[in-house]
């Protein structure tokens, strides 16, 4: 396969409208900003979808990294896919894509990178089941017009449940032909307990969404051949906004290697960390070299106390959360009493 380029495979046009979590009277951590999600917008070309498609439905891939879980019954993932599916891998690893992702969502963005969380896809399984992704070609394919699709057992599910996230940012890209098709809207839960259905564009194009703050689901879609959609999740550059909403909610030993998540959950973790404490330190060089008003306590404490917080949260994800918080929102009171003594 040729490399990915910008030139060839994007057509990136920004999107009209963002939503915020204050119009649609939903919560958010303080530090979130206040982007729900994107109209859609135009990010990939005709091409450069047709290559995503090369890549992804190779038979080596599906062979490797097509499988249901608990929320999903048919997906492709696993730990392994960026070395099997490597022009997807570098797609979404690149400059250029992650200046156009973070333009659309308004705010510095930059790739996760947790096993099984870069270029994460939803298939709609039909009649044939798992045998008919395999018949999937690079070319989209094409519209049903009038004529329905065989019935299958999968039509009274969702293509992915209620659920939210277990990041903070994803892209959600369309691979497939839409131009008929009826229903596969991603369906939001509000704050009064109506359902916003939002619809989803073309093959190529994208929706940003804060899906870890957002009650979530990928509707079925009927009179289409297919629905095809990628998931690519992604964290704030600047360190001192929320990352409460990167966890493991969603990790099962059953599904994922949870010993390699884990692991680099920690590690991004202790590394956003790391970043806020070095850009604690510049703000003070900067002070130092102005002002030079001092150290003051209305500002040392709240940043102390949101570091603790930090790293409560950062431990109970690793020893509190499976399997009795699995899939669930975590109760108030259980971080705030978790490790108590460091308050005491």
């Amino acid at each position: 396969m040729p490399p990915f380029d910008p030139k060839i495979h994007l057509a990136f046009q920004p999107p009209i409208l963002r939503h915020s979590f204050t119009e649609l009277g939903l919560s958010k951590p303080a530090s979130a900003p206040d982007v729900c999600f994107s109209e859609p917008f135009q990010l990939f070309s005709e091409e450069g979808i047709r290559m995503i498609r090369r890549d992804l439905l190779r038979p080596e891939v599906l062979d490797k990294h097509f499988m249901a879980w608990d929320r999903a019954p048919g997906v492709i993932s696993g730990a392994e896919i960026p070395k099997t599916a490597t022009w997807i891998k570098d797609l979404w690893y690149h400059p250029e894509v992650i200046r156009c992702v973070s333009e659309a969502f308004g705010t510095p963005l930059k790739p996760l990178g947790r096993l099984g969380e870069v270029g994460y896809v939803n298939v709609q399984l039909g009649a044939k089941g798992k045998e008919g992704v395999y018949l999937l070609e690079e070319t989209p394919s094409p519209p049903l017009g009038a004529v329905e699709p065989d019935p299958s057992e999968y039509d009274d599910g969702m293509i992915d449940s209620w659920h939210r996230d277990s990041t903070q940012v994803v892209c959600v890209v369309m691979l497939s032909d839409t131009s008929t098709m009826i229903g596969g809207e991603t369906a939001i839960r509000l704050g009064d307990g109506r359902i916003l259905k939002a619809r989803g564009g073309k093959a190529g194009t994208a929706v940003m969404m804060q899906g870890g703050n957002t009650l979530h689901a990928a509707l079925r879609a009927t009179n289409a051949a297919e629905r095809i959609s990628m998931v690519t999740s992604y964290s704030f550059v600047d360190p001192d906004l929320d990352d409460s909403r990167t966890s493991l909610r969603s990790i099962s030993p059953k599904t994922h290697d949870k010993q390699v998540i884990d692991e680099h959950f920690l590690m991004h973790k202790l590394a956003k960390l790391k970043e806020r404490v070095e850009k604690a330190m510049v703000n003070i060089e900067i002070r130092k070299k102005g002002e030079g008003l001092g150290i003051k306590r209305e500002e040392v404490e709240p940043w102390v106390e949101e570091q603790i917080t930090f790293l409560k949260q950062t431990s109970w994800e690793l020893f509190e959360r499976y399997p009795k918080y699995l899939y669930k929102d975590v109760p108030e009171d259980a971080i705030r009493d978790y490790l108590s003594p460091v308050n005491k």
